[in-house]
């Protein structure tokens, strides 16, 4: 205490003297003392600080700090809801050792090098559209969570979609209008806001028993009325679900109508947008696949495989349509060398071009095939190509269409068919299977309306207005028309699985 004392003393004696407006308390010599013992205990304390605890966050670290918490704060409680209720069915799978041996096959399957290949490259090239939104600003660890989901519920699925279906091309013009619909829009509206937490966890199992039970009774006739109870059920949920975040979104609409919503919503387009070469891509590559691996076990031998290839790359390139065209006619010809595969896609290159100039053909032979294929498309009767079957035969044949609800296995069913030669359609025929005859009535009115159609775009209305009473009354009868006949005929089924089953044939012929 004396040395602070010295010290106090020696101060210089001009400090004293200096003038001040403010008034300073003297400090007691004790208060002095212990200022000191604790700034030399804070000093020990600062010491130790330093060397127990680890160098502060540097800039980049605190970025990642703020990106997680970002991608934390947008967990909906809904996800939460749906994380919590997927554990649990995990837990349940793990638990059952029947169920935890199938999981395993299963996690096997999803591993294979055929299925995790293509999905790894899709990753890649998503990684790529994601770099370059990041280069532009528009994306940022924030999305990282909507960029996974999208990445799980459209990029994967798409592809799958892309590769199993039958019509590719129809395949992938539905995706792209499916990106751009509003539905889209509608489900970004449904998902912005979310009931509390234990109100998703009792709802989440509900609607997802009442969606199932919805589409398991779309494909059982029996059980229809209890499908329409569910569907107007799961609309109803879905309306609520839109009704509420849209009332909360115009209660919060500073916190709604935010960029980093409106990032929320463009990103997945944009992305799914990017995508779509891509797409193509790999739809071109499936096509191939099955083209090459199909016509080596039942077309041509396995040593025209390599041929066939680089025909098809450097003649149809990405027309998948005569690719599978090609395909069917290989199996067809079974050309044994060069020289025949090389002429089945020159016929077929020679065909297309016929397809896209029909040559006119005149009524005493017939129709032009190629617009007798169109006869009811008015109807929603689509046939296929018109392509060469047997010695001298070619035809175009329509999809069988179901008609009515069917008794749970059969159901009534009407097709299109076009016989002809490879320059004229000369039969022309509409056939209607009545497979359960207690719903007969509606499927023999419409195959009434189609008779009468295909006999107007096939001769005339006049035509018509002769023959349809003959036609309404479904009776067995031929008539002559100009260059040709029209007959109705029925045939009944004898035998088989179905009982008391018969068929009637419309048929328009020339020639």
């Amino acid at each position: 205490m004396s040395s602070l004392r010295s010290r106090a003393a020696t101060q210089p004696k001009g400090r004293e003297k200096q003038p001040t407006s403010i008034h300073q308390p003297t400090i007691p010599p004790q208060a002095e003392y212990g200022i000191a013992v604790l700034a030399s205990v804070a000093r020990r304390i600062w010491h130790d600080v330093e060397v127990t605890l680890p160098p502060l966050a540097a800039p980049a670290d605190i970025v990642s700090c703020v990106g997680m918490n970002a991608i934390i704060n947008s967990i909906s409680d809904r996800e939460i809801a749906s994380a919590i209720w997927l554990a649990v069915f995990a837990a349940f799978v793990l638990i059952n050792k029947s169920t935890r041996d199938s999981l395993g096959a299963v996690i096997r399957a999803l591993f294979q090098p055929a299925l995790i290949t293509p999905l790894g490259i899709a990753a890649l090239y998503a990684t790529g559209e994601i770099f370059l939104l990041s280069y532009l600003g528009w994306w940022s660890v924030a999305n990282l969570k909507t960029t996974i989901i999208w990445l799980a519920s459209f990029a994967f699925v798409t592809m799958f979609e892309v590769a199993t279906a039958k019509n590719r091309k129809a395949g992938l013009g539905k995706i792209t209008t499916e990106i751009l619909s509003v539905a889209v829009f509608v489900t970004f509206i449904a998902e912005l806001y979310s009931f509390p937490l234990i109100v998703e966890l009792i709802a989440l199992p509900f609607v997802t028993i009442v969606v199932l039970m919805a589409e398991v009774g779309k494909h059982k006739p029996e059980h229809a009325s209890v499908a329409q109870l569910m569907g107007r059920l799961s609309s109803l949920i879905g309306f609520s679900y839109i009704g509420f975040s849209l009332w909360k979104s115009v209660g919060l609409w500073r916190d709604t109508f935010t960029w980093a919503n409106w990032l929320e919503l463009i990103i997945p387009i944009i992305l799914s947008v990017a995508f779509l070469p891509f797409l193509y891509a790999w739809r071109t590559y499936v096509a191939y696949n099955a083209m090459f691996t199909t016509i080596s076990i039942f077309g041509i031998d396995k040593a025209l495989v390599p041929y066939a290839r680089w025909l098809a790359i450097t003649r149809i390139r990405t027309d998948l349509d005569l690719l599978e065209r090609w395909r069917k006619s290989i199996q067809s010809a079974r050309p044994a060398n060069k020289v025949d595969l090389k002429n089945t896609l020159t016929a077929l290159l020679a065909l297309k071009e016929r397809e896209a100039a029909p040559p006119t053909v005149p009524p005493s032979d017939g129709w032009s095939p190629y617009l007798a294929m169109q006869f009811l498309m008015d109807m929603g009767v689509e046939t296929g190509h018109y392509n060469h079957r047997y010695e001298g035969e070619w035809g175009a044949s329509s999809p069988m269409r179901e008609l009515g609800k069917g008794d749970g296995i059969w159901r009534n069913n009407l097709a299109y068919y076009v016989d002809g030669t490879e320059h004229a359609a000369t039969v022309l025929k509409v056939r209607l299977n009545v497979n359960v005859t207690s719903d007969r009535t509606g499927a023999e009115d419409i195959f009434i309306l189609h008779a009468m159609h295909l006999l107007e775009q096939a001769v005339s209305f006049d035509a018509v207005e002769r023959l349809k009473m003959q036609i309404a009354s479904l009776k067995d009868f031929q008539a002559h028309i100009p260059f040709g006949s029209v007959s109705l005929a029925r045939e009944n089924f004898d035998g088989g699985a179905i009982k008391d089953g018969y068929s009637w044939m419309f048929t328009v012929r020339r020639a």
